[in-house]
């Protein structure tokens, strides 16, 4: 199959291409970060989202691009609703004109994080304007495709050129830099692989519907940081436990908004690896 990937530059989009399959034809879109083998795709642009899509006529497009700045977007409101919400329909118009596959890549922030381990068909209630436009995003595919699926992620990490929550504890660590954690944040943190390889599987078997596509655990912060330290041999000593409390962040945080994978599992056919599971296979690849 075809795949036409936004946001190719970003952390799920390079990893999706590494676990692509062999004879899957991967077309990776950037707009203002290039990289090499990327072609360019505003998806603000309607005119340009189209003709670009038209030209490539992917079977799939999995739309990863998001301005995910999460205090940022409460600064840049109508950027984060145009970015997140609008871009997401123009990408779900162009896929409808040729008769493509959808995936949109969404997030846990679309709950509003009072109970936690959500099932796909809970209620969402975002709270900041992250969440609230990347939940516009949700509609706006369901709008305007007939084909389409959402992927839900939460924490995503992974190897690459821009720090992500996991590279940069490494990096600190190594350093044998004290960090202070919070312990009372709780997700389901998510290797951009197995994300990647759960939405392959969506499109592979032509589902449809909203999929919670990430990590098998229900976990703090501070634990999975004690997690990331075990397997990569650093030194826990260093990891100090704290609050929210003791940091100011523009936008609301939900305090627990894990997933449940059990769907993706059934469905699918496939297992959602646990943070443990997830860690060994990226310190192996290091």
């Amino acid at each position: 199959m075809k795949y036409f990937i936004t946001g190719g530059s970003g952390l799920l989009g390079q990893r999706l291409s590494t676990v692509a399959d062999n004879d899957d034809e991967i077309v990776l879109s950037h707009n203002a970060n290039p990289t090499n083998n990327t072609v360019k795709c505003d998806i603000t642009n309607l005119d340009e989202v189209k003709q670009v899509i038209n030209r490539e006529k992917p079977d799939v497009i999995i739309h990863c691009a998001a301005m995910t700045n999460v205090d940022l977007c409460e600064d840049e409101i109508e950027k984060a609703y145009l970015i997140n919400g609008d871009g997401t329909g123009n990408m779900a118009q162009a896929a409808e004109e040729i008769n493509a596959k959808i995936i949109y890549v969404s997030t846990d922030f679309v709950f509003d994080g009072k109970t936690g381990f959500y099932k796909e068909d809970d209620s969402v209630n975002p709270l900041g304007i992250y969440a609230k436009s990347k939940y516009d995003g949700e509609v706006q595919v369901q709008k305007y495709s007939t084909n389409w699926a959402i992927a839900r992620v939460s924490v995503l990490y992974g190897w690459h050129e821009r720090q992500n929550f996991t590279t940069w504890v490494v990096d600190q660590l190594r350093q044998n830099n004290q960090i202070n954690i919070v312990t009372d944040q709780i997700n389901s943190p998510t290797l951009a692989d197995n994300a990647g390889e759960a939405m392959f599987e969506i499109a592979r078997q032509d589902k449809n519907g909203i999929f919670h596509t990430a990590g098998n655990d229900r976990i703090s912060r501070y634990d999975f940081t004690e997690l990331i330290a075990e397997a990569f041999d650093l030194n826990k000593d260093l990891i100090n436990p704290t609050d929210s409390s003791k940091f100011v962040q523009k936008a609301p945080r939900p305090q627990d908004s894990s997933l449940d994978v059990s769907k993706v599992e059934k469905e699918l056919g496939m297992k959602m690896e646990t943070c443990a599971e997830s860690l060994a296979r990226m310190a192996k690849e290091e």
